[in-house]
Formats: structure tokens, C-alpha cells, sequence
């Protein structure tokens, strides 16, 4: 049986996989945040998190040709005002990796286009990288024998995965959300749920007990988050956005830690960018009502979730903004997309 917090994920990507999937169109074009984490191949990415450089430099030649794209900033005041166009896109990324800087700003400069970067406070300038993408190369990348015992959220955890075949590839088509085929997909999938809820202090013990047991494969630079200097150098183009300071989902933490991760991560950001950030983008999509008179307290002017819909322009909570996730897909294809959606 599928687990609720399992279930809860894969609601994040249920809108963009209908979308791709459905025959025909809801009728018009209708305003739309997109999003994005990564442009870039990693080896593996198994919650499809990257579009490929080629692919994204299409995506923006077809979006300007066929939408009005707007700064997210630019595109939250016309929604406020009641004259938001019916076919504007506003284009954001989360978490800050360094690909945001070496391949995605050349691009969106190449053609003109703004976007808002999230970013992780936590994670500028470290050299460790994002535990979700560790435990996707330790775990789906390592050709050696694999073996762990953990204590995570109270559960004993153990798995005795024997060595990749010389014959085998790793699956780099794989995604977490459909059922696993091989004995690391599921061992992958288990500790990925497990982990994004515990505490910080208790996963980070988890990773440095899986690393004694099943050593990292080494990261690619680009996959790293950006440096702080990056952030500075990004370009007039895109503007900063909050993505709190350690990715942790809101709601699993007492109300005084969520009031510190989303009151640090403005000030910090804001330091970055040489002026008071206005945007938020909440962690894993998690947030609910406490959560955004958080942010809305903290100062923020809006804040994006990962609601997939587009946006209703008479409907709306500055607050709660949906976004569609942006797949891999050629231009055309990302178009169609948009198209289809409803909200």
C-alpha cells in the first residue's frame, strides 16, 4: 500500500504527468508559474528535477514566441491589479543548485527572459550538496555490495543489497513516484520517505551512517549549490526568492523553528540580492494556514507552493500561488502543456 506521505509527493506531480498525458485542451490559454529545479544531465534523477540545456533553451525560444513572460514580481502585481495577461508565464527555480548559474542564467540572458531563483539559506556555499541528490548517487549509482542499519523516525531500517551486474546500467529513466524495478530504486524510494521528515540533527546522522556503509559517489560540480559570489553575479535578469534555510518541510517543525527558518532565510537572501527579498517558496510544497501567516508576518509580499495548477486570476491566495513543474520535454511539448492545464 502507498504511504500518505508517499501519496503527498507524488501530488506534486500528478497535475504536470496528467497534463502530458490528457488528448485535449481545457479551452485557451490561462496564467501559469512554472517551475524548475535543475538545467543539467545528471546521471541519474529520480525525481526529475532536471531539463536538459538543449531542451531548456527551446523551452524559452517557444515560451517567448507564444506567451508574455513576466518577472515573478511583475506578474504577482498584474494578478493583484486584475490585469494579468491570460497567456503570461513567470519562470522560477528552486533550491539554488550551481547549474542555475553556469547553464540556466547564460540561457535566460541568451533570450532575454527574467526568472526568480529560490534558494536554500542553509546550502549557499556548501560543499556537500543536497542529502536527496547523495543519497540518489550513493544508493543508485554505487556497483558495489550495499549494507545499512538505521534508526529513522523510531523504525529499524536494514537492507543487504548485493553488487550491480557488470552487465547492468544505472536507470537514469527511473522515477521515484512510479513502482521501483530493481532492489536500489525501493531501497532508494523507502529511505528518501523516511528521511525528509526527521529532524535535521537525526538525518544527518542517518547520511553520515549510510556513508560508512555505502560509500558517496562523488558529485559533479554544477550539481553542488551555488556559491554565495554566484548568487551575486547571476545577472540583472533574475531576481532572488526565500526557499528557508535547510529545505526542511515547514509543518514537521515546532512553530518557533518554522518561525526561524522563514525569518533567517528573508534576511539572508535579502543580503544577496542588495535589497528585501518579496518572494518565498515553501520547501517540498509543505505548508498550511500557520505556515503562511508565517510568512506573510515575516514580510513577504507572496509565496509559491507546488500546487500543480495554473493560476485562477480571480481566485487566488498570494500565498498559496500553484506552479506547474516544467518536464524535460521539447518546446512544442512544453507548450501543449501549458495549454492543457487548468486550474
Amino acid at each position: 500500500m502507498m504511504s500518505s506521505l508517499l501519496r503527498r509527493v507524488l501530488g506534486r506531480f500528478e497535475g504536470p504527468l496528467r497534463y502530458r498525458l490528457s488528448g485535449a485542451a481545457f479551452g485557451g490559454q490561462k496564467p501559469a508559474i512554472l517551475m524548475y529545479h535543475r538545467v543539467a544531465k545528471p546521471a541519474v534523477d529520480p525525481w526529475g528535477l532536471a531539463v536538459a540545456p538543449e531542451r531548456f533553451r527551446e523551452q524559452l525560444s517557444a515560451l517567448t514566441k507564444a506567451r508574455k513572460i513576466l518577472a515573478m514580481d511583475d506578474f504577482v502585481a498584474a494578478l493583484t491589479k486584475g490585469v494579468l495577461p491570460s497567456n503570461a508565464v513567470t519562470i522560477t527555480f528552486d533550491d539554488g543548485y550551481r547549474d542555475n548559474f553556469t547553464s540556466a542564467a547564460p540561457l535566460l540572458a541568451e533570450a532575454a527572459v527574467p526568472a526568480t531563483i529560490f534558494l536554500t539559506g542553509d546550502m549557499i556555499g556548501r560543499r556537500d550538496g543536497f542529502w536527496w541528490d547523495e543519497l540518489a548517487r550513493m544508493i543508485l549509482l554505487e556497483r558495489g555490495p550495499i549494507r545499512y542499519a538505521l534508526i529513522l523516525a523510531k523504525k529499524h531500517v536494514q537492507n543487504r543489497i548485493p553488487a550491480m551486474p557488470v552487465t547492468e546500467l544505472p536507470d537514469q529513466k527511473w522515477r521515484a513516484w512510479e513502482i521501483p524495478r530493481t532492489e536500489r530504486q525501493a531501497a532508494y524510494r523507502e529511505l528518501w520517505e523516511l528521511l525528509e521528515r526527521v529532524p535535521p540533527s537525526e538525518r544527518q546522522k542517518a547520511m553520515a551512517d549510510l556513508r560508512r556503509t555505502a560509500p558517496p559517489v562523488p558529485a559533479d560540480a554544477d550539481e553542488l549549490p551555488m556559491s554565495a559570489a554566484e548568487v551575486t553575479c547571476l545577472g540583472p535578469g533574475i531576481t532572488i526568492g526565500a526557499h528557508a534555510m535547510t529545505h526542511q518541510p515547514l509543518t514537521s517543525l515546532p512553530p518557533a523553528e518554522r518561525q526561524v527558518e522563514i525569518a533567517e532565510s528573508k534576511v539572508l537572501c535579502s543580503r544577496w540580492a542588495g535589497r528585501a527579498v518579496t518572494g518565498f517558496a515553501y520547501p517540498h510544497g509543505d505548508c498550511d494556514p500557520e505556515t503562511r501567516s508565517m510568512v506573510r508576518e515575516v514580510g513577504f509580499a507572496w509565496a509559491c507552493s507546488t500546487r500543480a495548477a495554473t493560476v485562477d486570476s480571480k481566485n487566488y491566495d498570494l500565498f498559496n500561488l500553484p506552479r506547474l513543474s516544467a518536464p524535460d520535454v521539447t518546446g512544442k511539448v512544453l507548450l501543449r502543456t501549458l495549454n492543457r492545464a487548468s486550474t
